[in-house]
């Protein structure tokens, strides 16, 4: 078995990015355009780094795990079992106890919102993850052969840069068909694989010349990296924070800026990747925070999976014994870190569970047949 070292640790800082999401995403509750909301605007932008940088590693495992000759059938049968329970679960509870806004049970779904739910990921608005990383599983092998045959004519990077324009294209016509021919277009478009290509092929190079990323990382300043994914963070968050200001509301945002930003996103994302590898060659030098790192991140799937009914079941807590709100500053550092320890808590629990294994992210991986 091979462990990817760095693997443990970007599951942990992108599962700690999603909370954030999730969190600040209540700034929309927030009455008037303060300094708060445009603070939590910010936030909530900025950290959308989580998703690509899963996608990343999902790239980067199955290309390490599944290289050469493998079993097709056992190929999809591993993947199968890895995430098609946990989604159908959550699918499930999450259409009978909805997280947005208080919790509560809503009874027997109609059929549509199941089959809606099932293909779109819309019981919970972090399920859609799940819609755009199935079809990436299901096409791997041809992604993989792609790649082989750019790869062999030593074009990789090239496929690389296609991918990029491609992807960002694919993104930003989600948006124009959206806003021309209807909401529910761009929410069909934006969970289809070429959505997040980009990320993934790419986590399929680093397994590919592993090696060669970490001495180019090496010799990278860790200051410039950090100013650059700092640069980028300022770019897009303080873009979507004036819009915010300007217009009164994200509702506000015109189709250019939606463009814009997918543009940029990209170009912000790649630089954070980097960052969170020396990050986490940082980490590893051991340490307490080391190993509560480590920890996190191998507990990250099902941390996903589970953290909105902590923050919302957080959330209702502490506005009853409180009678705080979204609109108070104390709220959100709470909310957040009483959504990470639950969270955490509750899949480290559960994890020793019988046939709750998924719970756990899969980092050391077999090379050669699986």
């Amino acid at each position: 078995m091979a462990w990817i070292r760095e693997i443990e640790y970007l599951r942990g800082f992108s599962a700690l990015a999603v909370i954030a999401v999730h969190i600040s995403m209540n700034f929309t509750l927030i009455p008037a355009v303060n300094l708060l909301a445009l603070l939590n605007v910010f936030v909530y932008i900025a950290a959308h780094f989580a998703v690509p940088v899963f996608i990343f590693i999902s790239g980067w495992v199955l290309a390490a795990r599944y290289s050469g000759e493998y079993s097709g059938p056992v190929y999809y049968r591993r993947r199968a079992r890895a995430v098609l329970p946990p989604y159908l679960l959550f699918t499930a509870l999450y259409l009978l106890v909805p997280v947005e806004g208080a919790i509560r049970f809503a009874g027997v779904p109609a059929l549509d919102a199941v089959a809606s739910a099932l293909f779109l990921g819309t019981a919970a608005y972090h399920l859609w993850f799940f819609a755009v990383i199935i079809q990436l599983y299901v096409l791997y092998p041809l992604i993989v052969r792609g790649y082989d045959v750019f790869d062999r004519a030593g074009a990789a990077l090239f496929l690389l840069l296609a991918l990029l324009f491609f992807q960002v294209l694919w993104n930003v016509g989600a948006h124009a068909i959206g806003a021309f021919a209807g909401a529910e277009w761009y929410t069909v478009l934006i969970r289809l694989f070429p959505s997040h290509l980009f990320y993934f092929v790419l986590g399929i190079h680093v397994a590919r010349y592993t090696d060669r990323f970490r001495s180019v990382l090496r010799s990278l300043s860790p200051t410039r990296v950090i100013a650059a994914a700092g640069a980028g963070a300022l770019l897009v968050g303080g873009m979507w924070a004036a819009t915010v200001l300007l217009s009164g509301g994200f509702s506000g945002a015109t189709l250019g800026v939606f463009c814009v930003y997918r543009i940029l996103e990209p170009l912000y994302y790649v630089p954070v990747i980097v960052a969170l590898v020396l990050a986490a060659w940082r980490l590893e030098a051991g340490s307490i925070l080391s190993a509560a790192s480590r920890s996190f991140g191998e507990h990250s799937f099902g941390i996903y999976l589970i953290h909105p009914f902590a923050i919302a079941a957080g959330a209702s807590l502490w506005f009853s014994l409180t009678g705080f709100s979204w609109a108070d500053w104390l709220t959100y550092p709470v909310i957040f870190a009483a959504a990470v320890l639950v969270s955490y808590a509750v899949v480290r629990v559960l994890s020793g569970v019988p046939y709750a294994g998924w719970l756990v992210g899969e980092s050391r991986v077999r090379r050669g047949p699986g």
